[in-house]
């Protein structure tokens, strides 16, 4: 086995059982040791990718231009930096490999800040993201065709235990929000945050309603209860954020927005639908004056029936 492969199953299995131990300083020792382990796993993977070439120019984070003697350049690896999981994903989709379809921007998030600061949310909810990524761990050896049981005998029964209670935990809570009769399409609700903790296992407090003008919820982590104007938000950022990422970065008005009528921020505009997720009040339609459509970015309360040229026009003829 290559060193990068020996050094991320020796840091992952420490990271799990000191997750086993389960004690506060442990489960610190588990952040640092696990997600180490799971960047070299990925690296290994692009390694393993190029056989030929020299490790370091596939996984190094900086390199610099240097003449070739032949009027060009080539790049040469500056230092012994290695690529961060932002890199790392970056290549992956370089190199054609499949980047595993979990959420460990959580893990990350707790792991840095324990390197830069100190862990502000309970160990409770950095138990929680590392076990939500023990199968971006399983679908790393299955990209170098290692058999993940037998790499990691020493552990194996813990991750199948943890990964089988939080997902139980975690499909009952997205079943409880999924049957509620939202306006509209949502999604993604395992990115859903909770603010006491940072869990993302948060339910339905009645796991029976279906009605989301009644619904309210609580983190199944640490008991934080939200009422529904919060749950609707919560969804509505979970459901919309991408979307919402894509257009600031298009130079687009965002799909999610604080709603005229009850202030919650939790307006879905996209171009299939209008509407709050909150009160399901709308505000679309025409303007009464030219006939555009009125978004509501330039909705104007006191002239409900205009868009925002014509609303504007009205007021300076008032004024005048």
């Amino acid at each position: 086995m290559a060193d990068i492969f020996e050094n991320a199953v020796t840091s992952i299995v420490l990271g799990i059982e000191d997750f086993r131990e389960g004690s506060d300083a442990r489960m610190l020792s588990a952040a640092r040791n696990y997600y180490a382990g799971v960047l070299l796993l990925g690296k290994e993977c692009l390694v393993r990718a190029a056989p030929d070439a020299d490790p370091m120019e596939i996984i190094g984070a900086k390199f610099e231009p240097v003449p070739d003697g032949d009027g060009g350049v080539d790049h040469e690896v500056v230092g012994y930096a290695t690529v961060d999981l932002a890199q790392l994903k970056s290549r992956f989709k370089k190199f054609g490999l499949s980047w595993p379809d979990v959420n460990i921007e959580k893990l990350q998030r707790f792991r840095n800040n324990l390197e830069h600061y100190h862990l502000a949310e309970p160990v409770g909810a950095l138990k929680e993201a590392i076990a939500a990524s023990f199968p971006m761990v399983i679908d790393f050896l299955e990209t170098l065709k290692e058999d993940p049981q037998d790499v990691l005998a020493d552990v194996w029964d813990t991750i199948l235990e943890e990964t089988n209670a939080f997902n139980k935990v975690q499909k009952s809570c997205m079943d409880s929000l999924l049957r509620l009769n939202w306006p509209g399409e949502i999604g993604q609700l395992d990115r859903m945050s909770c603010t006491n903790c940072g869990s993302s296992l948060i339910g339905q407090t009645d796991r029976d309603n279906i009605e989301s003008e009644a619904a309210d919820a609580k983190c199944f982590q640490c008991g934080h209860e939200y009422d529904q104007r919060q749950l609707a938000e919560m969804v509505v950022s979970a459901s919309y954020e991408i979307d919402a990422y894509y257009a600031a970065k298009n130079g687009d008005s965002s799909p999610i927005a604080t709603c005229p009528e009850c202030s919650a921020d939790a307006y879905v505009e996209n171009g299939e639908m209008s509407i709050c997720f909150a009160c399901k009040e709308t505000i679309g339609g025409e303007c009464s004056r030219c006939s555009a459509d009125i978004t509501v970015h330039e909705y104007n309360p006191d002239y409900p029936g205009l868009c925002s040229y014509c609303a504007h026009t009205w007021e300076k003829v008032m004024r005048e």
